[in-house]
């Protein structure tokens, strides 16, 4: 049995007809006859008693009538509990981003949202943009923060991506590099590949630097797992890398200068993904745009040194 069968049984029973109860519940009147036979012969017992001028619940039809009130009721208050959670703002939102974002933009993110939302639980998974796609096809997480989704992946699993905002890349430079002292606007094809640190395959940020400086590989003396090593590795004078903004404006600068490039199209994109057909959660809506507003936050003004 299901819920429908029980809400046509107790409508049923309460208008005493089956033309009634079809009028009510919006349904030709064959169509509750069936439900109701169907309920009968689940339960092995005649439920109403047929007269002329309309029906009465059996002794078995006033059983299930009681637990069927009952389970409705838990039905509908489960129904209500959910809608004021939406209303009230309860519950969580599960998503995630990738490695090269999350450290710079969720110091920002975290505190605004936990401010205007104190009831919603945020869990966070870090992982590159291959296995958010995955997590987000699995349900796993409802939406990812992330960069260069392509139409192929969008398209295979049925993805919906929406942009942000757009981050320059910028490049990191030692104070001892002879690119640190100059003041004209840099072109990518200044860099050297034997001198640019990266990070290893799978991050979008190394596909990116590669277009960026016209590359078709780099040096895999020079890769790493993570911005802030790459940076460090900048700072030591190992060479120079190409960065996002955000993780510039996170950064001390001892050490190391950054660079912006005569190009302003230089740029990646930063997008919310998610699966097409299930639209976002009220709270995650609320994540959404409390992103696209930070790049404008004056906590992240440019850096003057560069």
């Amino acid at each position: 049995m299901d819920l429908r069968q029980l809400e046509y049984f107790t409508t049923i029973v309460r208008d005493g007809s089956l033309t009634e109860a079809a009028k009510r519940c919006r349904v030709a009147q064959p169509s509750l006859s069936q439900q109701l036979r169907a309920l009968e012969d689940e339960l092995g017992e005649a439920l109403v008693h047929r007269k002329p001028r309309g029906v009465e619940p059996t002794a078995a039809g006033r059983i299930l009538l009681e637990h069927a009130e009952r389970v409705l009721r838990e039905a509908n208050a489960l129904r209500e509990r959910f809608a004021q959670r939406r209303e009230s703002d309860e519950g969580a939102v599960i998503f995630g981003m990738i490695p090269t974002i999350a450290p710079y933009l969720l110091p920002q993110l975290l505190g605004p949202f936990r401010e205007a939302f104190p009831k919603i639980d945020i869990q966070i998974r870090e992982a590159q943009t291959s296995g958010l796609i995955q997590q987000v096809v699995d349900g796993t997480i409802e939406f990812a923060i992330l960069s260069d989704v392509t139409p192929q992946d969008q398209k295979k699993w049925s993805l919906h991506v929406r942009e942000l905002f757009r981050e320059p890349l910028i490049l990191a430079v030692p104070l001892s590099h002879p690119l640190a002292n100059t003041s004209q606007a840099l072109k990518p094809e200044q860099i050297l590949p034997e001198h640019l640190i990266h990070l290893r395959d799978g991050h979008c940020l190394t596909d990116r630097t590669l277009k960026v400086c016209r590359l078709e590989r780099l040096d895999p003396r020079l890769q790493c797992d993570q911005l802030a090593t790459a940076l460090a590795m900048v700072a030591a004078g190992m060479g120079v890398a190409v960065v996002p903004e955000l993780a510039v404006r996170a950064t001390p600068l001892a050490g190391l200068t950054f660079r912006r490039f005569d190009d302003p199209t230089l740029e990646r994109t930063i997008s919310l993904m998610r699966r097409r057909a299930i639209p976002l959660s009220k709270s995650a809506e609320a994540m959404a745009s409390l992103i696209k507003s930070l790049p404008q936050n004056s906590n992240l003004a440019p850096n003057p040194l560069y």
